[in-house]
């Protein structure tokens, strides 16, 4: 059967890892020229077939993957409330997406998702892969959930989180390097009564 182009460019997103590809990437399936496929792409977003995440990337809509999508949309790691989730440390999947960036503020909304940019400036450190996701590790997770708590969850739920899930010892020294680093005066004193609570956790 007979598709049309739009869905032929449509249907190369939707089948890309995560449903994501670039520019680069569609323009080397040589589904057309490189200014009708820039050209369809625009009518596409416009109808809102895909998303435009950012200048020259796309994604199939619905989203597939919101971590992958956010990701993509700004340059950085998953942080905060997202990765308590991906860490499995909280079992709530959060609809605001938390990248942590070194110098972009922003945030951009796709369908159900809102994908939120965090700029930590030099604090923008301590991250791991976790398949193709960029993931703060769980010790800089906390530091920073305890360090901007707007992003994350209630400092008692974050307590009882972290008391379940245990760090290693070598966890705990990265997060005390972080608060080293990092932290002074009222917010090191914050940190430190932090990790005494998660410490003493009991259920």
């Amino acid at each position: 059967m007979f598709q049309s182009l739009s869905e032929r460019v449509r249907k190369a997103i939707e089948i890309a890892p995560s449903g994501i590809a670039t520019l680069d990437v569609l323009d080397s399936l040589h589904l057309c020229g490189a200014d009708t496929l820039k050209t369809t792409l625009n009518r596409l977003n416009k109808k809102g077939a895909i998303a435009g995440l950012k200048r020259g990337t796309y994604a199939s809509l619905p989203l597939q993957d919101g971590f992958a999508a956010a990701q993509a949309t700004f340059n950085g790691y998953l942080g905060f409330s997202s990765a308590l989730y991906l860490h499995k440390i909280t079992a709530e999947q959060p609809f605001t997406i938390t990248i942590v960036t070194t110098a972009t503020s922003a945030s951009k909304t796709f369908g159900q998702y809102e994908f939120k940019a965090v700029a930590l400036k030099e604090k923008a450190v301590g991250f791991q892969y976790e398949g193709a996701l960029a993931v703060s590790t769980r010790g800089k997770t906390l530091f920073d959930c305890i360090y901007l708590p707007r992003y994350s969850i209630e400092h008692e739920k974050l307590v009882e989180a972290f008391g379940n899930a245990r760090l290693s010892e070598n966890e705990w020294n990265g997060f005390d390097g972080y608060v080293k680093r990092f932290a002074t005066g009222k917010m090191a004193v914050r940190m430190r009564e932090a990790k005494r609570e998660i410490k003493g956790w009991k259920k």
